[in-house]
């Protein structure tokens, strides 16, 4: 998969919506986690300390938190909580937004590249 090649996007998120994006990884993985080696080991506690970094993640680690902040959401509404699914589904759907203008703007940047690329073999043919 190509990396996104502008700014990091996550800083569109606040403080506090990164730190439920970060918990959200952290109990996912920990739930998972049979070991503490696979604990370290897994794709989400990785992304946590990314996230906690402030470092750039690709459109794969973006998936992987609205799957996690989803998969909270339905957890927590299981148990009766009422304002924790409501908060963690309008992260989940500010970072798929995020994602699919990344998708979009490196979509357009292949798309540009290849219409100069023809534009280039027609000069010369």
């Amino acid at each position: 998969m190509t990396a996104y090649p502008g700014p990091e996007t996550l800083s569109l998120l606040s403080a506090a919506d990164r730190d439920t994006v970060h918990t959200a990884l952290i109990e996912a993985a920990r739930r998972d986690a049979l070991t503490p080696i696979d604990l370290l080991k897994d794709k989400r506690w990785i992304l946590a300390g990314k996230i906690k970094r402030e470092q750039p993640v690709d459109e794969e680690e973006l998936g992987w938190i609205v799957c996690s902040l989803r998969e909270r959401a339905d957890r927590t509404e299981r148990e009766g909580m009422v304002m924790n699914p409501i908060f963690d589904r309008a992260i989940a759907d500010k970072v798929a937004e995020i994602k699919q203008a990344r998708e979009q703007v490196m979509f357009e940047m292949i798309q540009a590249r290849y219409k100069e690329n023809a534009a280039r073999g027609e000069r010369t043919a």
